[in-house]
């Protein structure tokens, strides 16, 4: 009897270290959200570049208000390419932080805080969670109904990204010719 209870509370203390080694210390318990269907179709690119570069711009104002130690400056350029599959794909300007954000936004809860809002204004889901990415990254992502996908990932810097869907005659004007 001695044994079998011993074993149990061995099994259950393992069982809780496990739990506990699977997910961010500390962090977010929340699950990230599901992409909506595609409901939309894309937008020319004009319309497209001022709604996500607007996105973009208030996404990157609101965390920095919220964790104001940290700036955000262009990583990347604007693109616009097309995919194998032939969809035109715009990428609004890739944003980097000065520094990693996990810790200082509590594991992304303040990024919730701060994304949250301005993305349910612009058509999208709360972000709600983090995408379990090998690698020791922490990812979020929330995608809208056209399947425009706003992503902040960190392993020191953070990074948020964007890919848009544009309309195909968009994308033949937008990259010379050769090289789609």
């Amino acid at each position: 009897m001695h044994r079998k209870l011993w074993a149990l509370a061995a099994a259950m203390t393992v069982m809780t270290v496990a739990a506990g080694c699977s997910s961010t210390p500390d962090g977010p318990t929340r699950e990230p959200s599901s992409a909506p269907a595609v409901t939309a179709s894309p937008a020319p690119l004009a319309e497209s570049t001022a709604k996500y570069d607007s996105l973009r711009a208030e996404l990157i104002a609101a965390l920095e208000k919220q964790m104001p130690d940290i700036t955000w400056a262009v990583d990347d350029p604007a693109s616009v390419t097309q995919s194998k599959d032939g969809k035109c794909i715009f990428e609004p300007q890739t944003m980097k932080s000065s520094a990693d954000i996990v810790a200082p936004s509590k594991n992304f809860e303040e990024v919730f805080a701060a994304a949250d809002p301005v993305l349910k204004k612009h058509g999208f889901p709360a972000f709600d969670g983090t995408d379990p990415v090998p690698g020791g990254w922490v990812v979020t992502r929330s995608s809208d109904g056209v399947g425009a996908t706003v992503t902040i990932e960190s392993k020191s810097p953070a990074y948020l990204r964007m890919t848009v869907p544009v309309d195909y005659e968009s994308c033949n004007n937008a990259i010379p010719k050769g090289e789609n």
